[in-house]
């Protein structure tokens, strides 16, 4: 075993995980959430902010999520700024 920094806590930990034990709860939630919206909701080129307001997955576990080999035939766009963006037409209920 290694020391390591959490992905997602940032706290060090010796193991061969990418997050400690304490956020692999977390992420084990986060990542049923994500399955369970790609079973309901996917539309292909649905944006990362979609998903993350949809989800409540914030951007930076989103995009770590998404490198997993299970969801590389998603095709997913870029677009964190477009949830900004549509805030203000009240589209998008939080």
């Amino acid at each position: 075993m290694e020391l390591k920094r959490c992905a997602r806590c940032g706290k060090f930990y010796a193991s061969d995980v990418e997050v400690c034990q304490e956020c692999e709860k977390k992420d084990l939630a986060d990542l049923s959430k994500l399955k369970g919206f790609f079973a309901e909701n996917y539309v292909s080129g649905v944006s990362k902010g979609e998903i993350s307001a949809s989800t409540g997955i914030s951007a930076r576990n989103l995009n770590r999520y998404l490198g997993y080999e299970e969801f590389s035939g998603i095709y997913i766009t870029d677009g964190f700024n477009d949830i900004n963006e549509n805030l203000d037409d009240d589209k998008i209920s939080l």
